[in-house]
C-alpha cells in the first residue's frame, strides 16, 4: 500500500444523520469567551465528562442569575440533547438563537429539529449555519445536510480497508478524481503505518482542516489537505500543494507533537493547531476559542469514524 510518489525525507528524519452529532458537541467551545460563573464552569466540565444531568442542574442554577446568557442556553440545550430530551433541547437552542443569533446556534437548532423529524426547519437552520465564515462550523452543517439527503455517514473499523477510506474521502469531497482519491488513501495508510499513527485520527484531522480539498488555503496561509503552514512545510521539506507530500508532512508533524506530549491526542492536536509553544506556555490546551473547538471537533470526528 505505497503511495505513487514519495517526497524526500528531511534530514531530521450518521450511519444516519444522528451519527454526525458527535462533532456537534464541540461547537459549544466557540462559546467559551468571557468569564464564566462557577456554576457555568462546573456545568461545562460535567457536560464534557458525559455527566449531563449534573450539567443541566448547574446550568439551570446559573441561568436563574444570568437569564440572558446565550452561551449557557446553548450548553443547556446540548445537555438536554444528549439526554434525549429533544423538545427541551430545541427550546433552549431557540432561546440561545434569539439572544445571540450565530451559526453555532443555528447548527445546534438544526440538529434538534432533525432529531424531532422537522426536516424543513432543520434544513433552513443548517443552511444558515453553512454560511458561517468559520470553516469548521460550515463543514459540519454541510455534513448534516448531506446526511439529511440520505448519504450514510462513514465509519471505519479497526481493519485497514482502502475502499472504506476511499468512501470517506469521497463523502467529504465528491469533486476529487479517482486517481486523487487513490493517492490520498494510499498516502494516509502508508504514512500512518510508517509513523505509528492511527489512520482514522489522520482522516479526522484532514476532514476538519480542509474537508479533503487539495488546494484549500486559510487566511493565515496554511495550505493543502493538512493545512500546513509555509514554515512547517519548509522545515519538513515538502511542497504543500502536492497531496502526497502534504499528507507525509501532516502525519510526520502530528507524530512529532504526539511524541512531544506523551501520546496525548488532545495536546498534540492543540499543538498542531496553535503551536507547541502555546501548549507549553499554558500547560495544556490554550484558551483560544478556535483551538479548543478544533481539538474537540477532531477528537469527536475521530470517535465517530471509529464507530463510537
Amino acid at each position: 500500500m505505497l503511495p505513487r510518489s514519495l517526497p524526500a525525507r528531511s534530514r531530521a528524519c450518521p450511519r444516519s444523520f444522528a451519527s454526525v452529532v458527535g462533532a456537534l458537541l464541540l461547537v459549544l467551545l466557540m462559546a467559551l469567551a468571557g468569564q464564566a460563573s462557577t456554576q457555568f464552569a462546573i456545568a461545562r466540565e460535567a457536560h464534557l465528562s458525559g455527566h449531563h444531568p449534573e450539567a443541566v442542574a448547574a446550568l439551570r442554577a446559573h441561568l436563574t442569575q444570568h437569564p440572558r446568557d446565550a452561551s449557557a442556553w446553548l450548553w443547556l440545550g446540548a445537555s438536554y440533547f444528549q439526554m434525549g430530551h429533544l423538545e427541551d433541547a430545541a427550546e433552549a437552542f431557540e432561546r440561545a438563537a434569539a439572544l445571540s443569533p450565530s451559526p453555532d446556534a443555528s447548527l445546534w437548532l438544526g440538529a434538534a429539529y432533525a432529531r424531532l423529524g422537522r426536516e424543513t426547519d432543520a434544513r433552513a437552520a443548517f443552511t444558515r449555519a453553512g454560511r458561517s465564515r468559520g470553516r469548521h462550523t460550515a463543514l459540519i452543517a454541510q455534513q448534516w445536510l448531506r446526511a439529511l439527503n440520505g448519504r450514510l455517514a462513514p465509519v471505519l473499523d479497526a481493519g485497514v480497508r482502502p475502499d472504506l477510506y476511499a468512501y470517506v474521502v469521497r463523502w467529504y469531497n465528491s469533486q476529487l478524481t479517482p486517481a486523487q482519491v487513490d493517492a490520498i488513501v494510499r498516502s494516509v495508510l502508508f504514512y500512518s503505518h510508517y509513523y505509528g499513527v492511527d489512520p482514522r485520527l489522520v482522516m479526522a484531522l484532514i476532514a476538519v482542516e480542509s474537508g479533503f480539498r487539495i488546494s484549500a488555503r486559510s487566511p493565515a496561509g496554511a495550505y493543502g489537505l493538512g493545512q500546513l503552514m509555509p514554515a512547517t512545510a519548509q522545515a519538513l521539506g515538502v511542497v504543500p500543494g502536492d497531496p502526497v507530500a502534504n499528507i507525509y508532512g501532516t502525519v510526520r508533524w502530528l507524530r512529532s507533537q504526539l511524541d512531544r506530549f506523551g501520546g496525548n491526542y488532545a495536546l498534540a492536536l492543540a499543538a498542531y493547531n496553535a503551536g507547541r509553544g502555546a501548549v507549553l506556555r499554558y500547560n495544556g490546551i490554550p484558551p483560544y476559542q478556535e483551538t479548543q473547538w478544533y481539538v474537540y471537533n477532531v477528537l469527536a470526528l475521530y470517535r465517530r469514524l471509529a464507530g463510537g
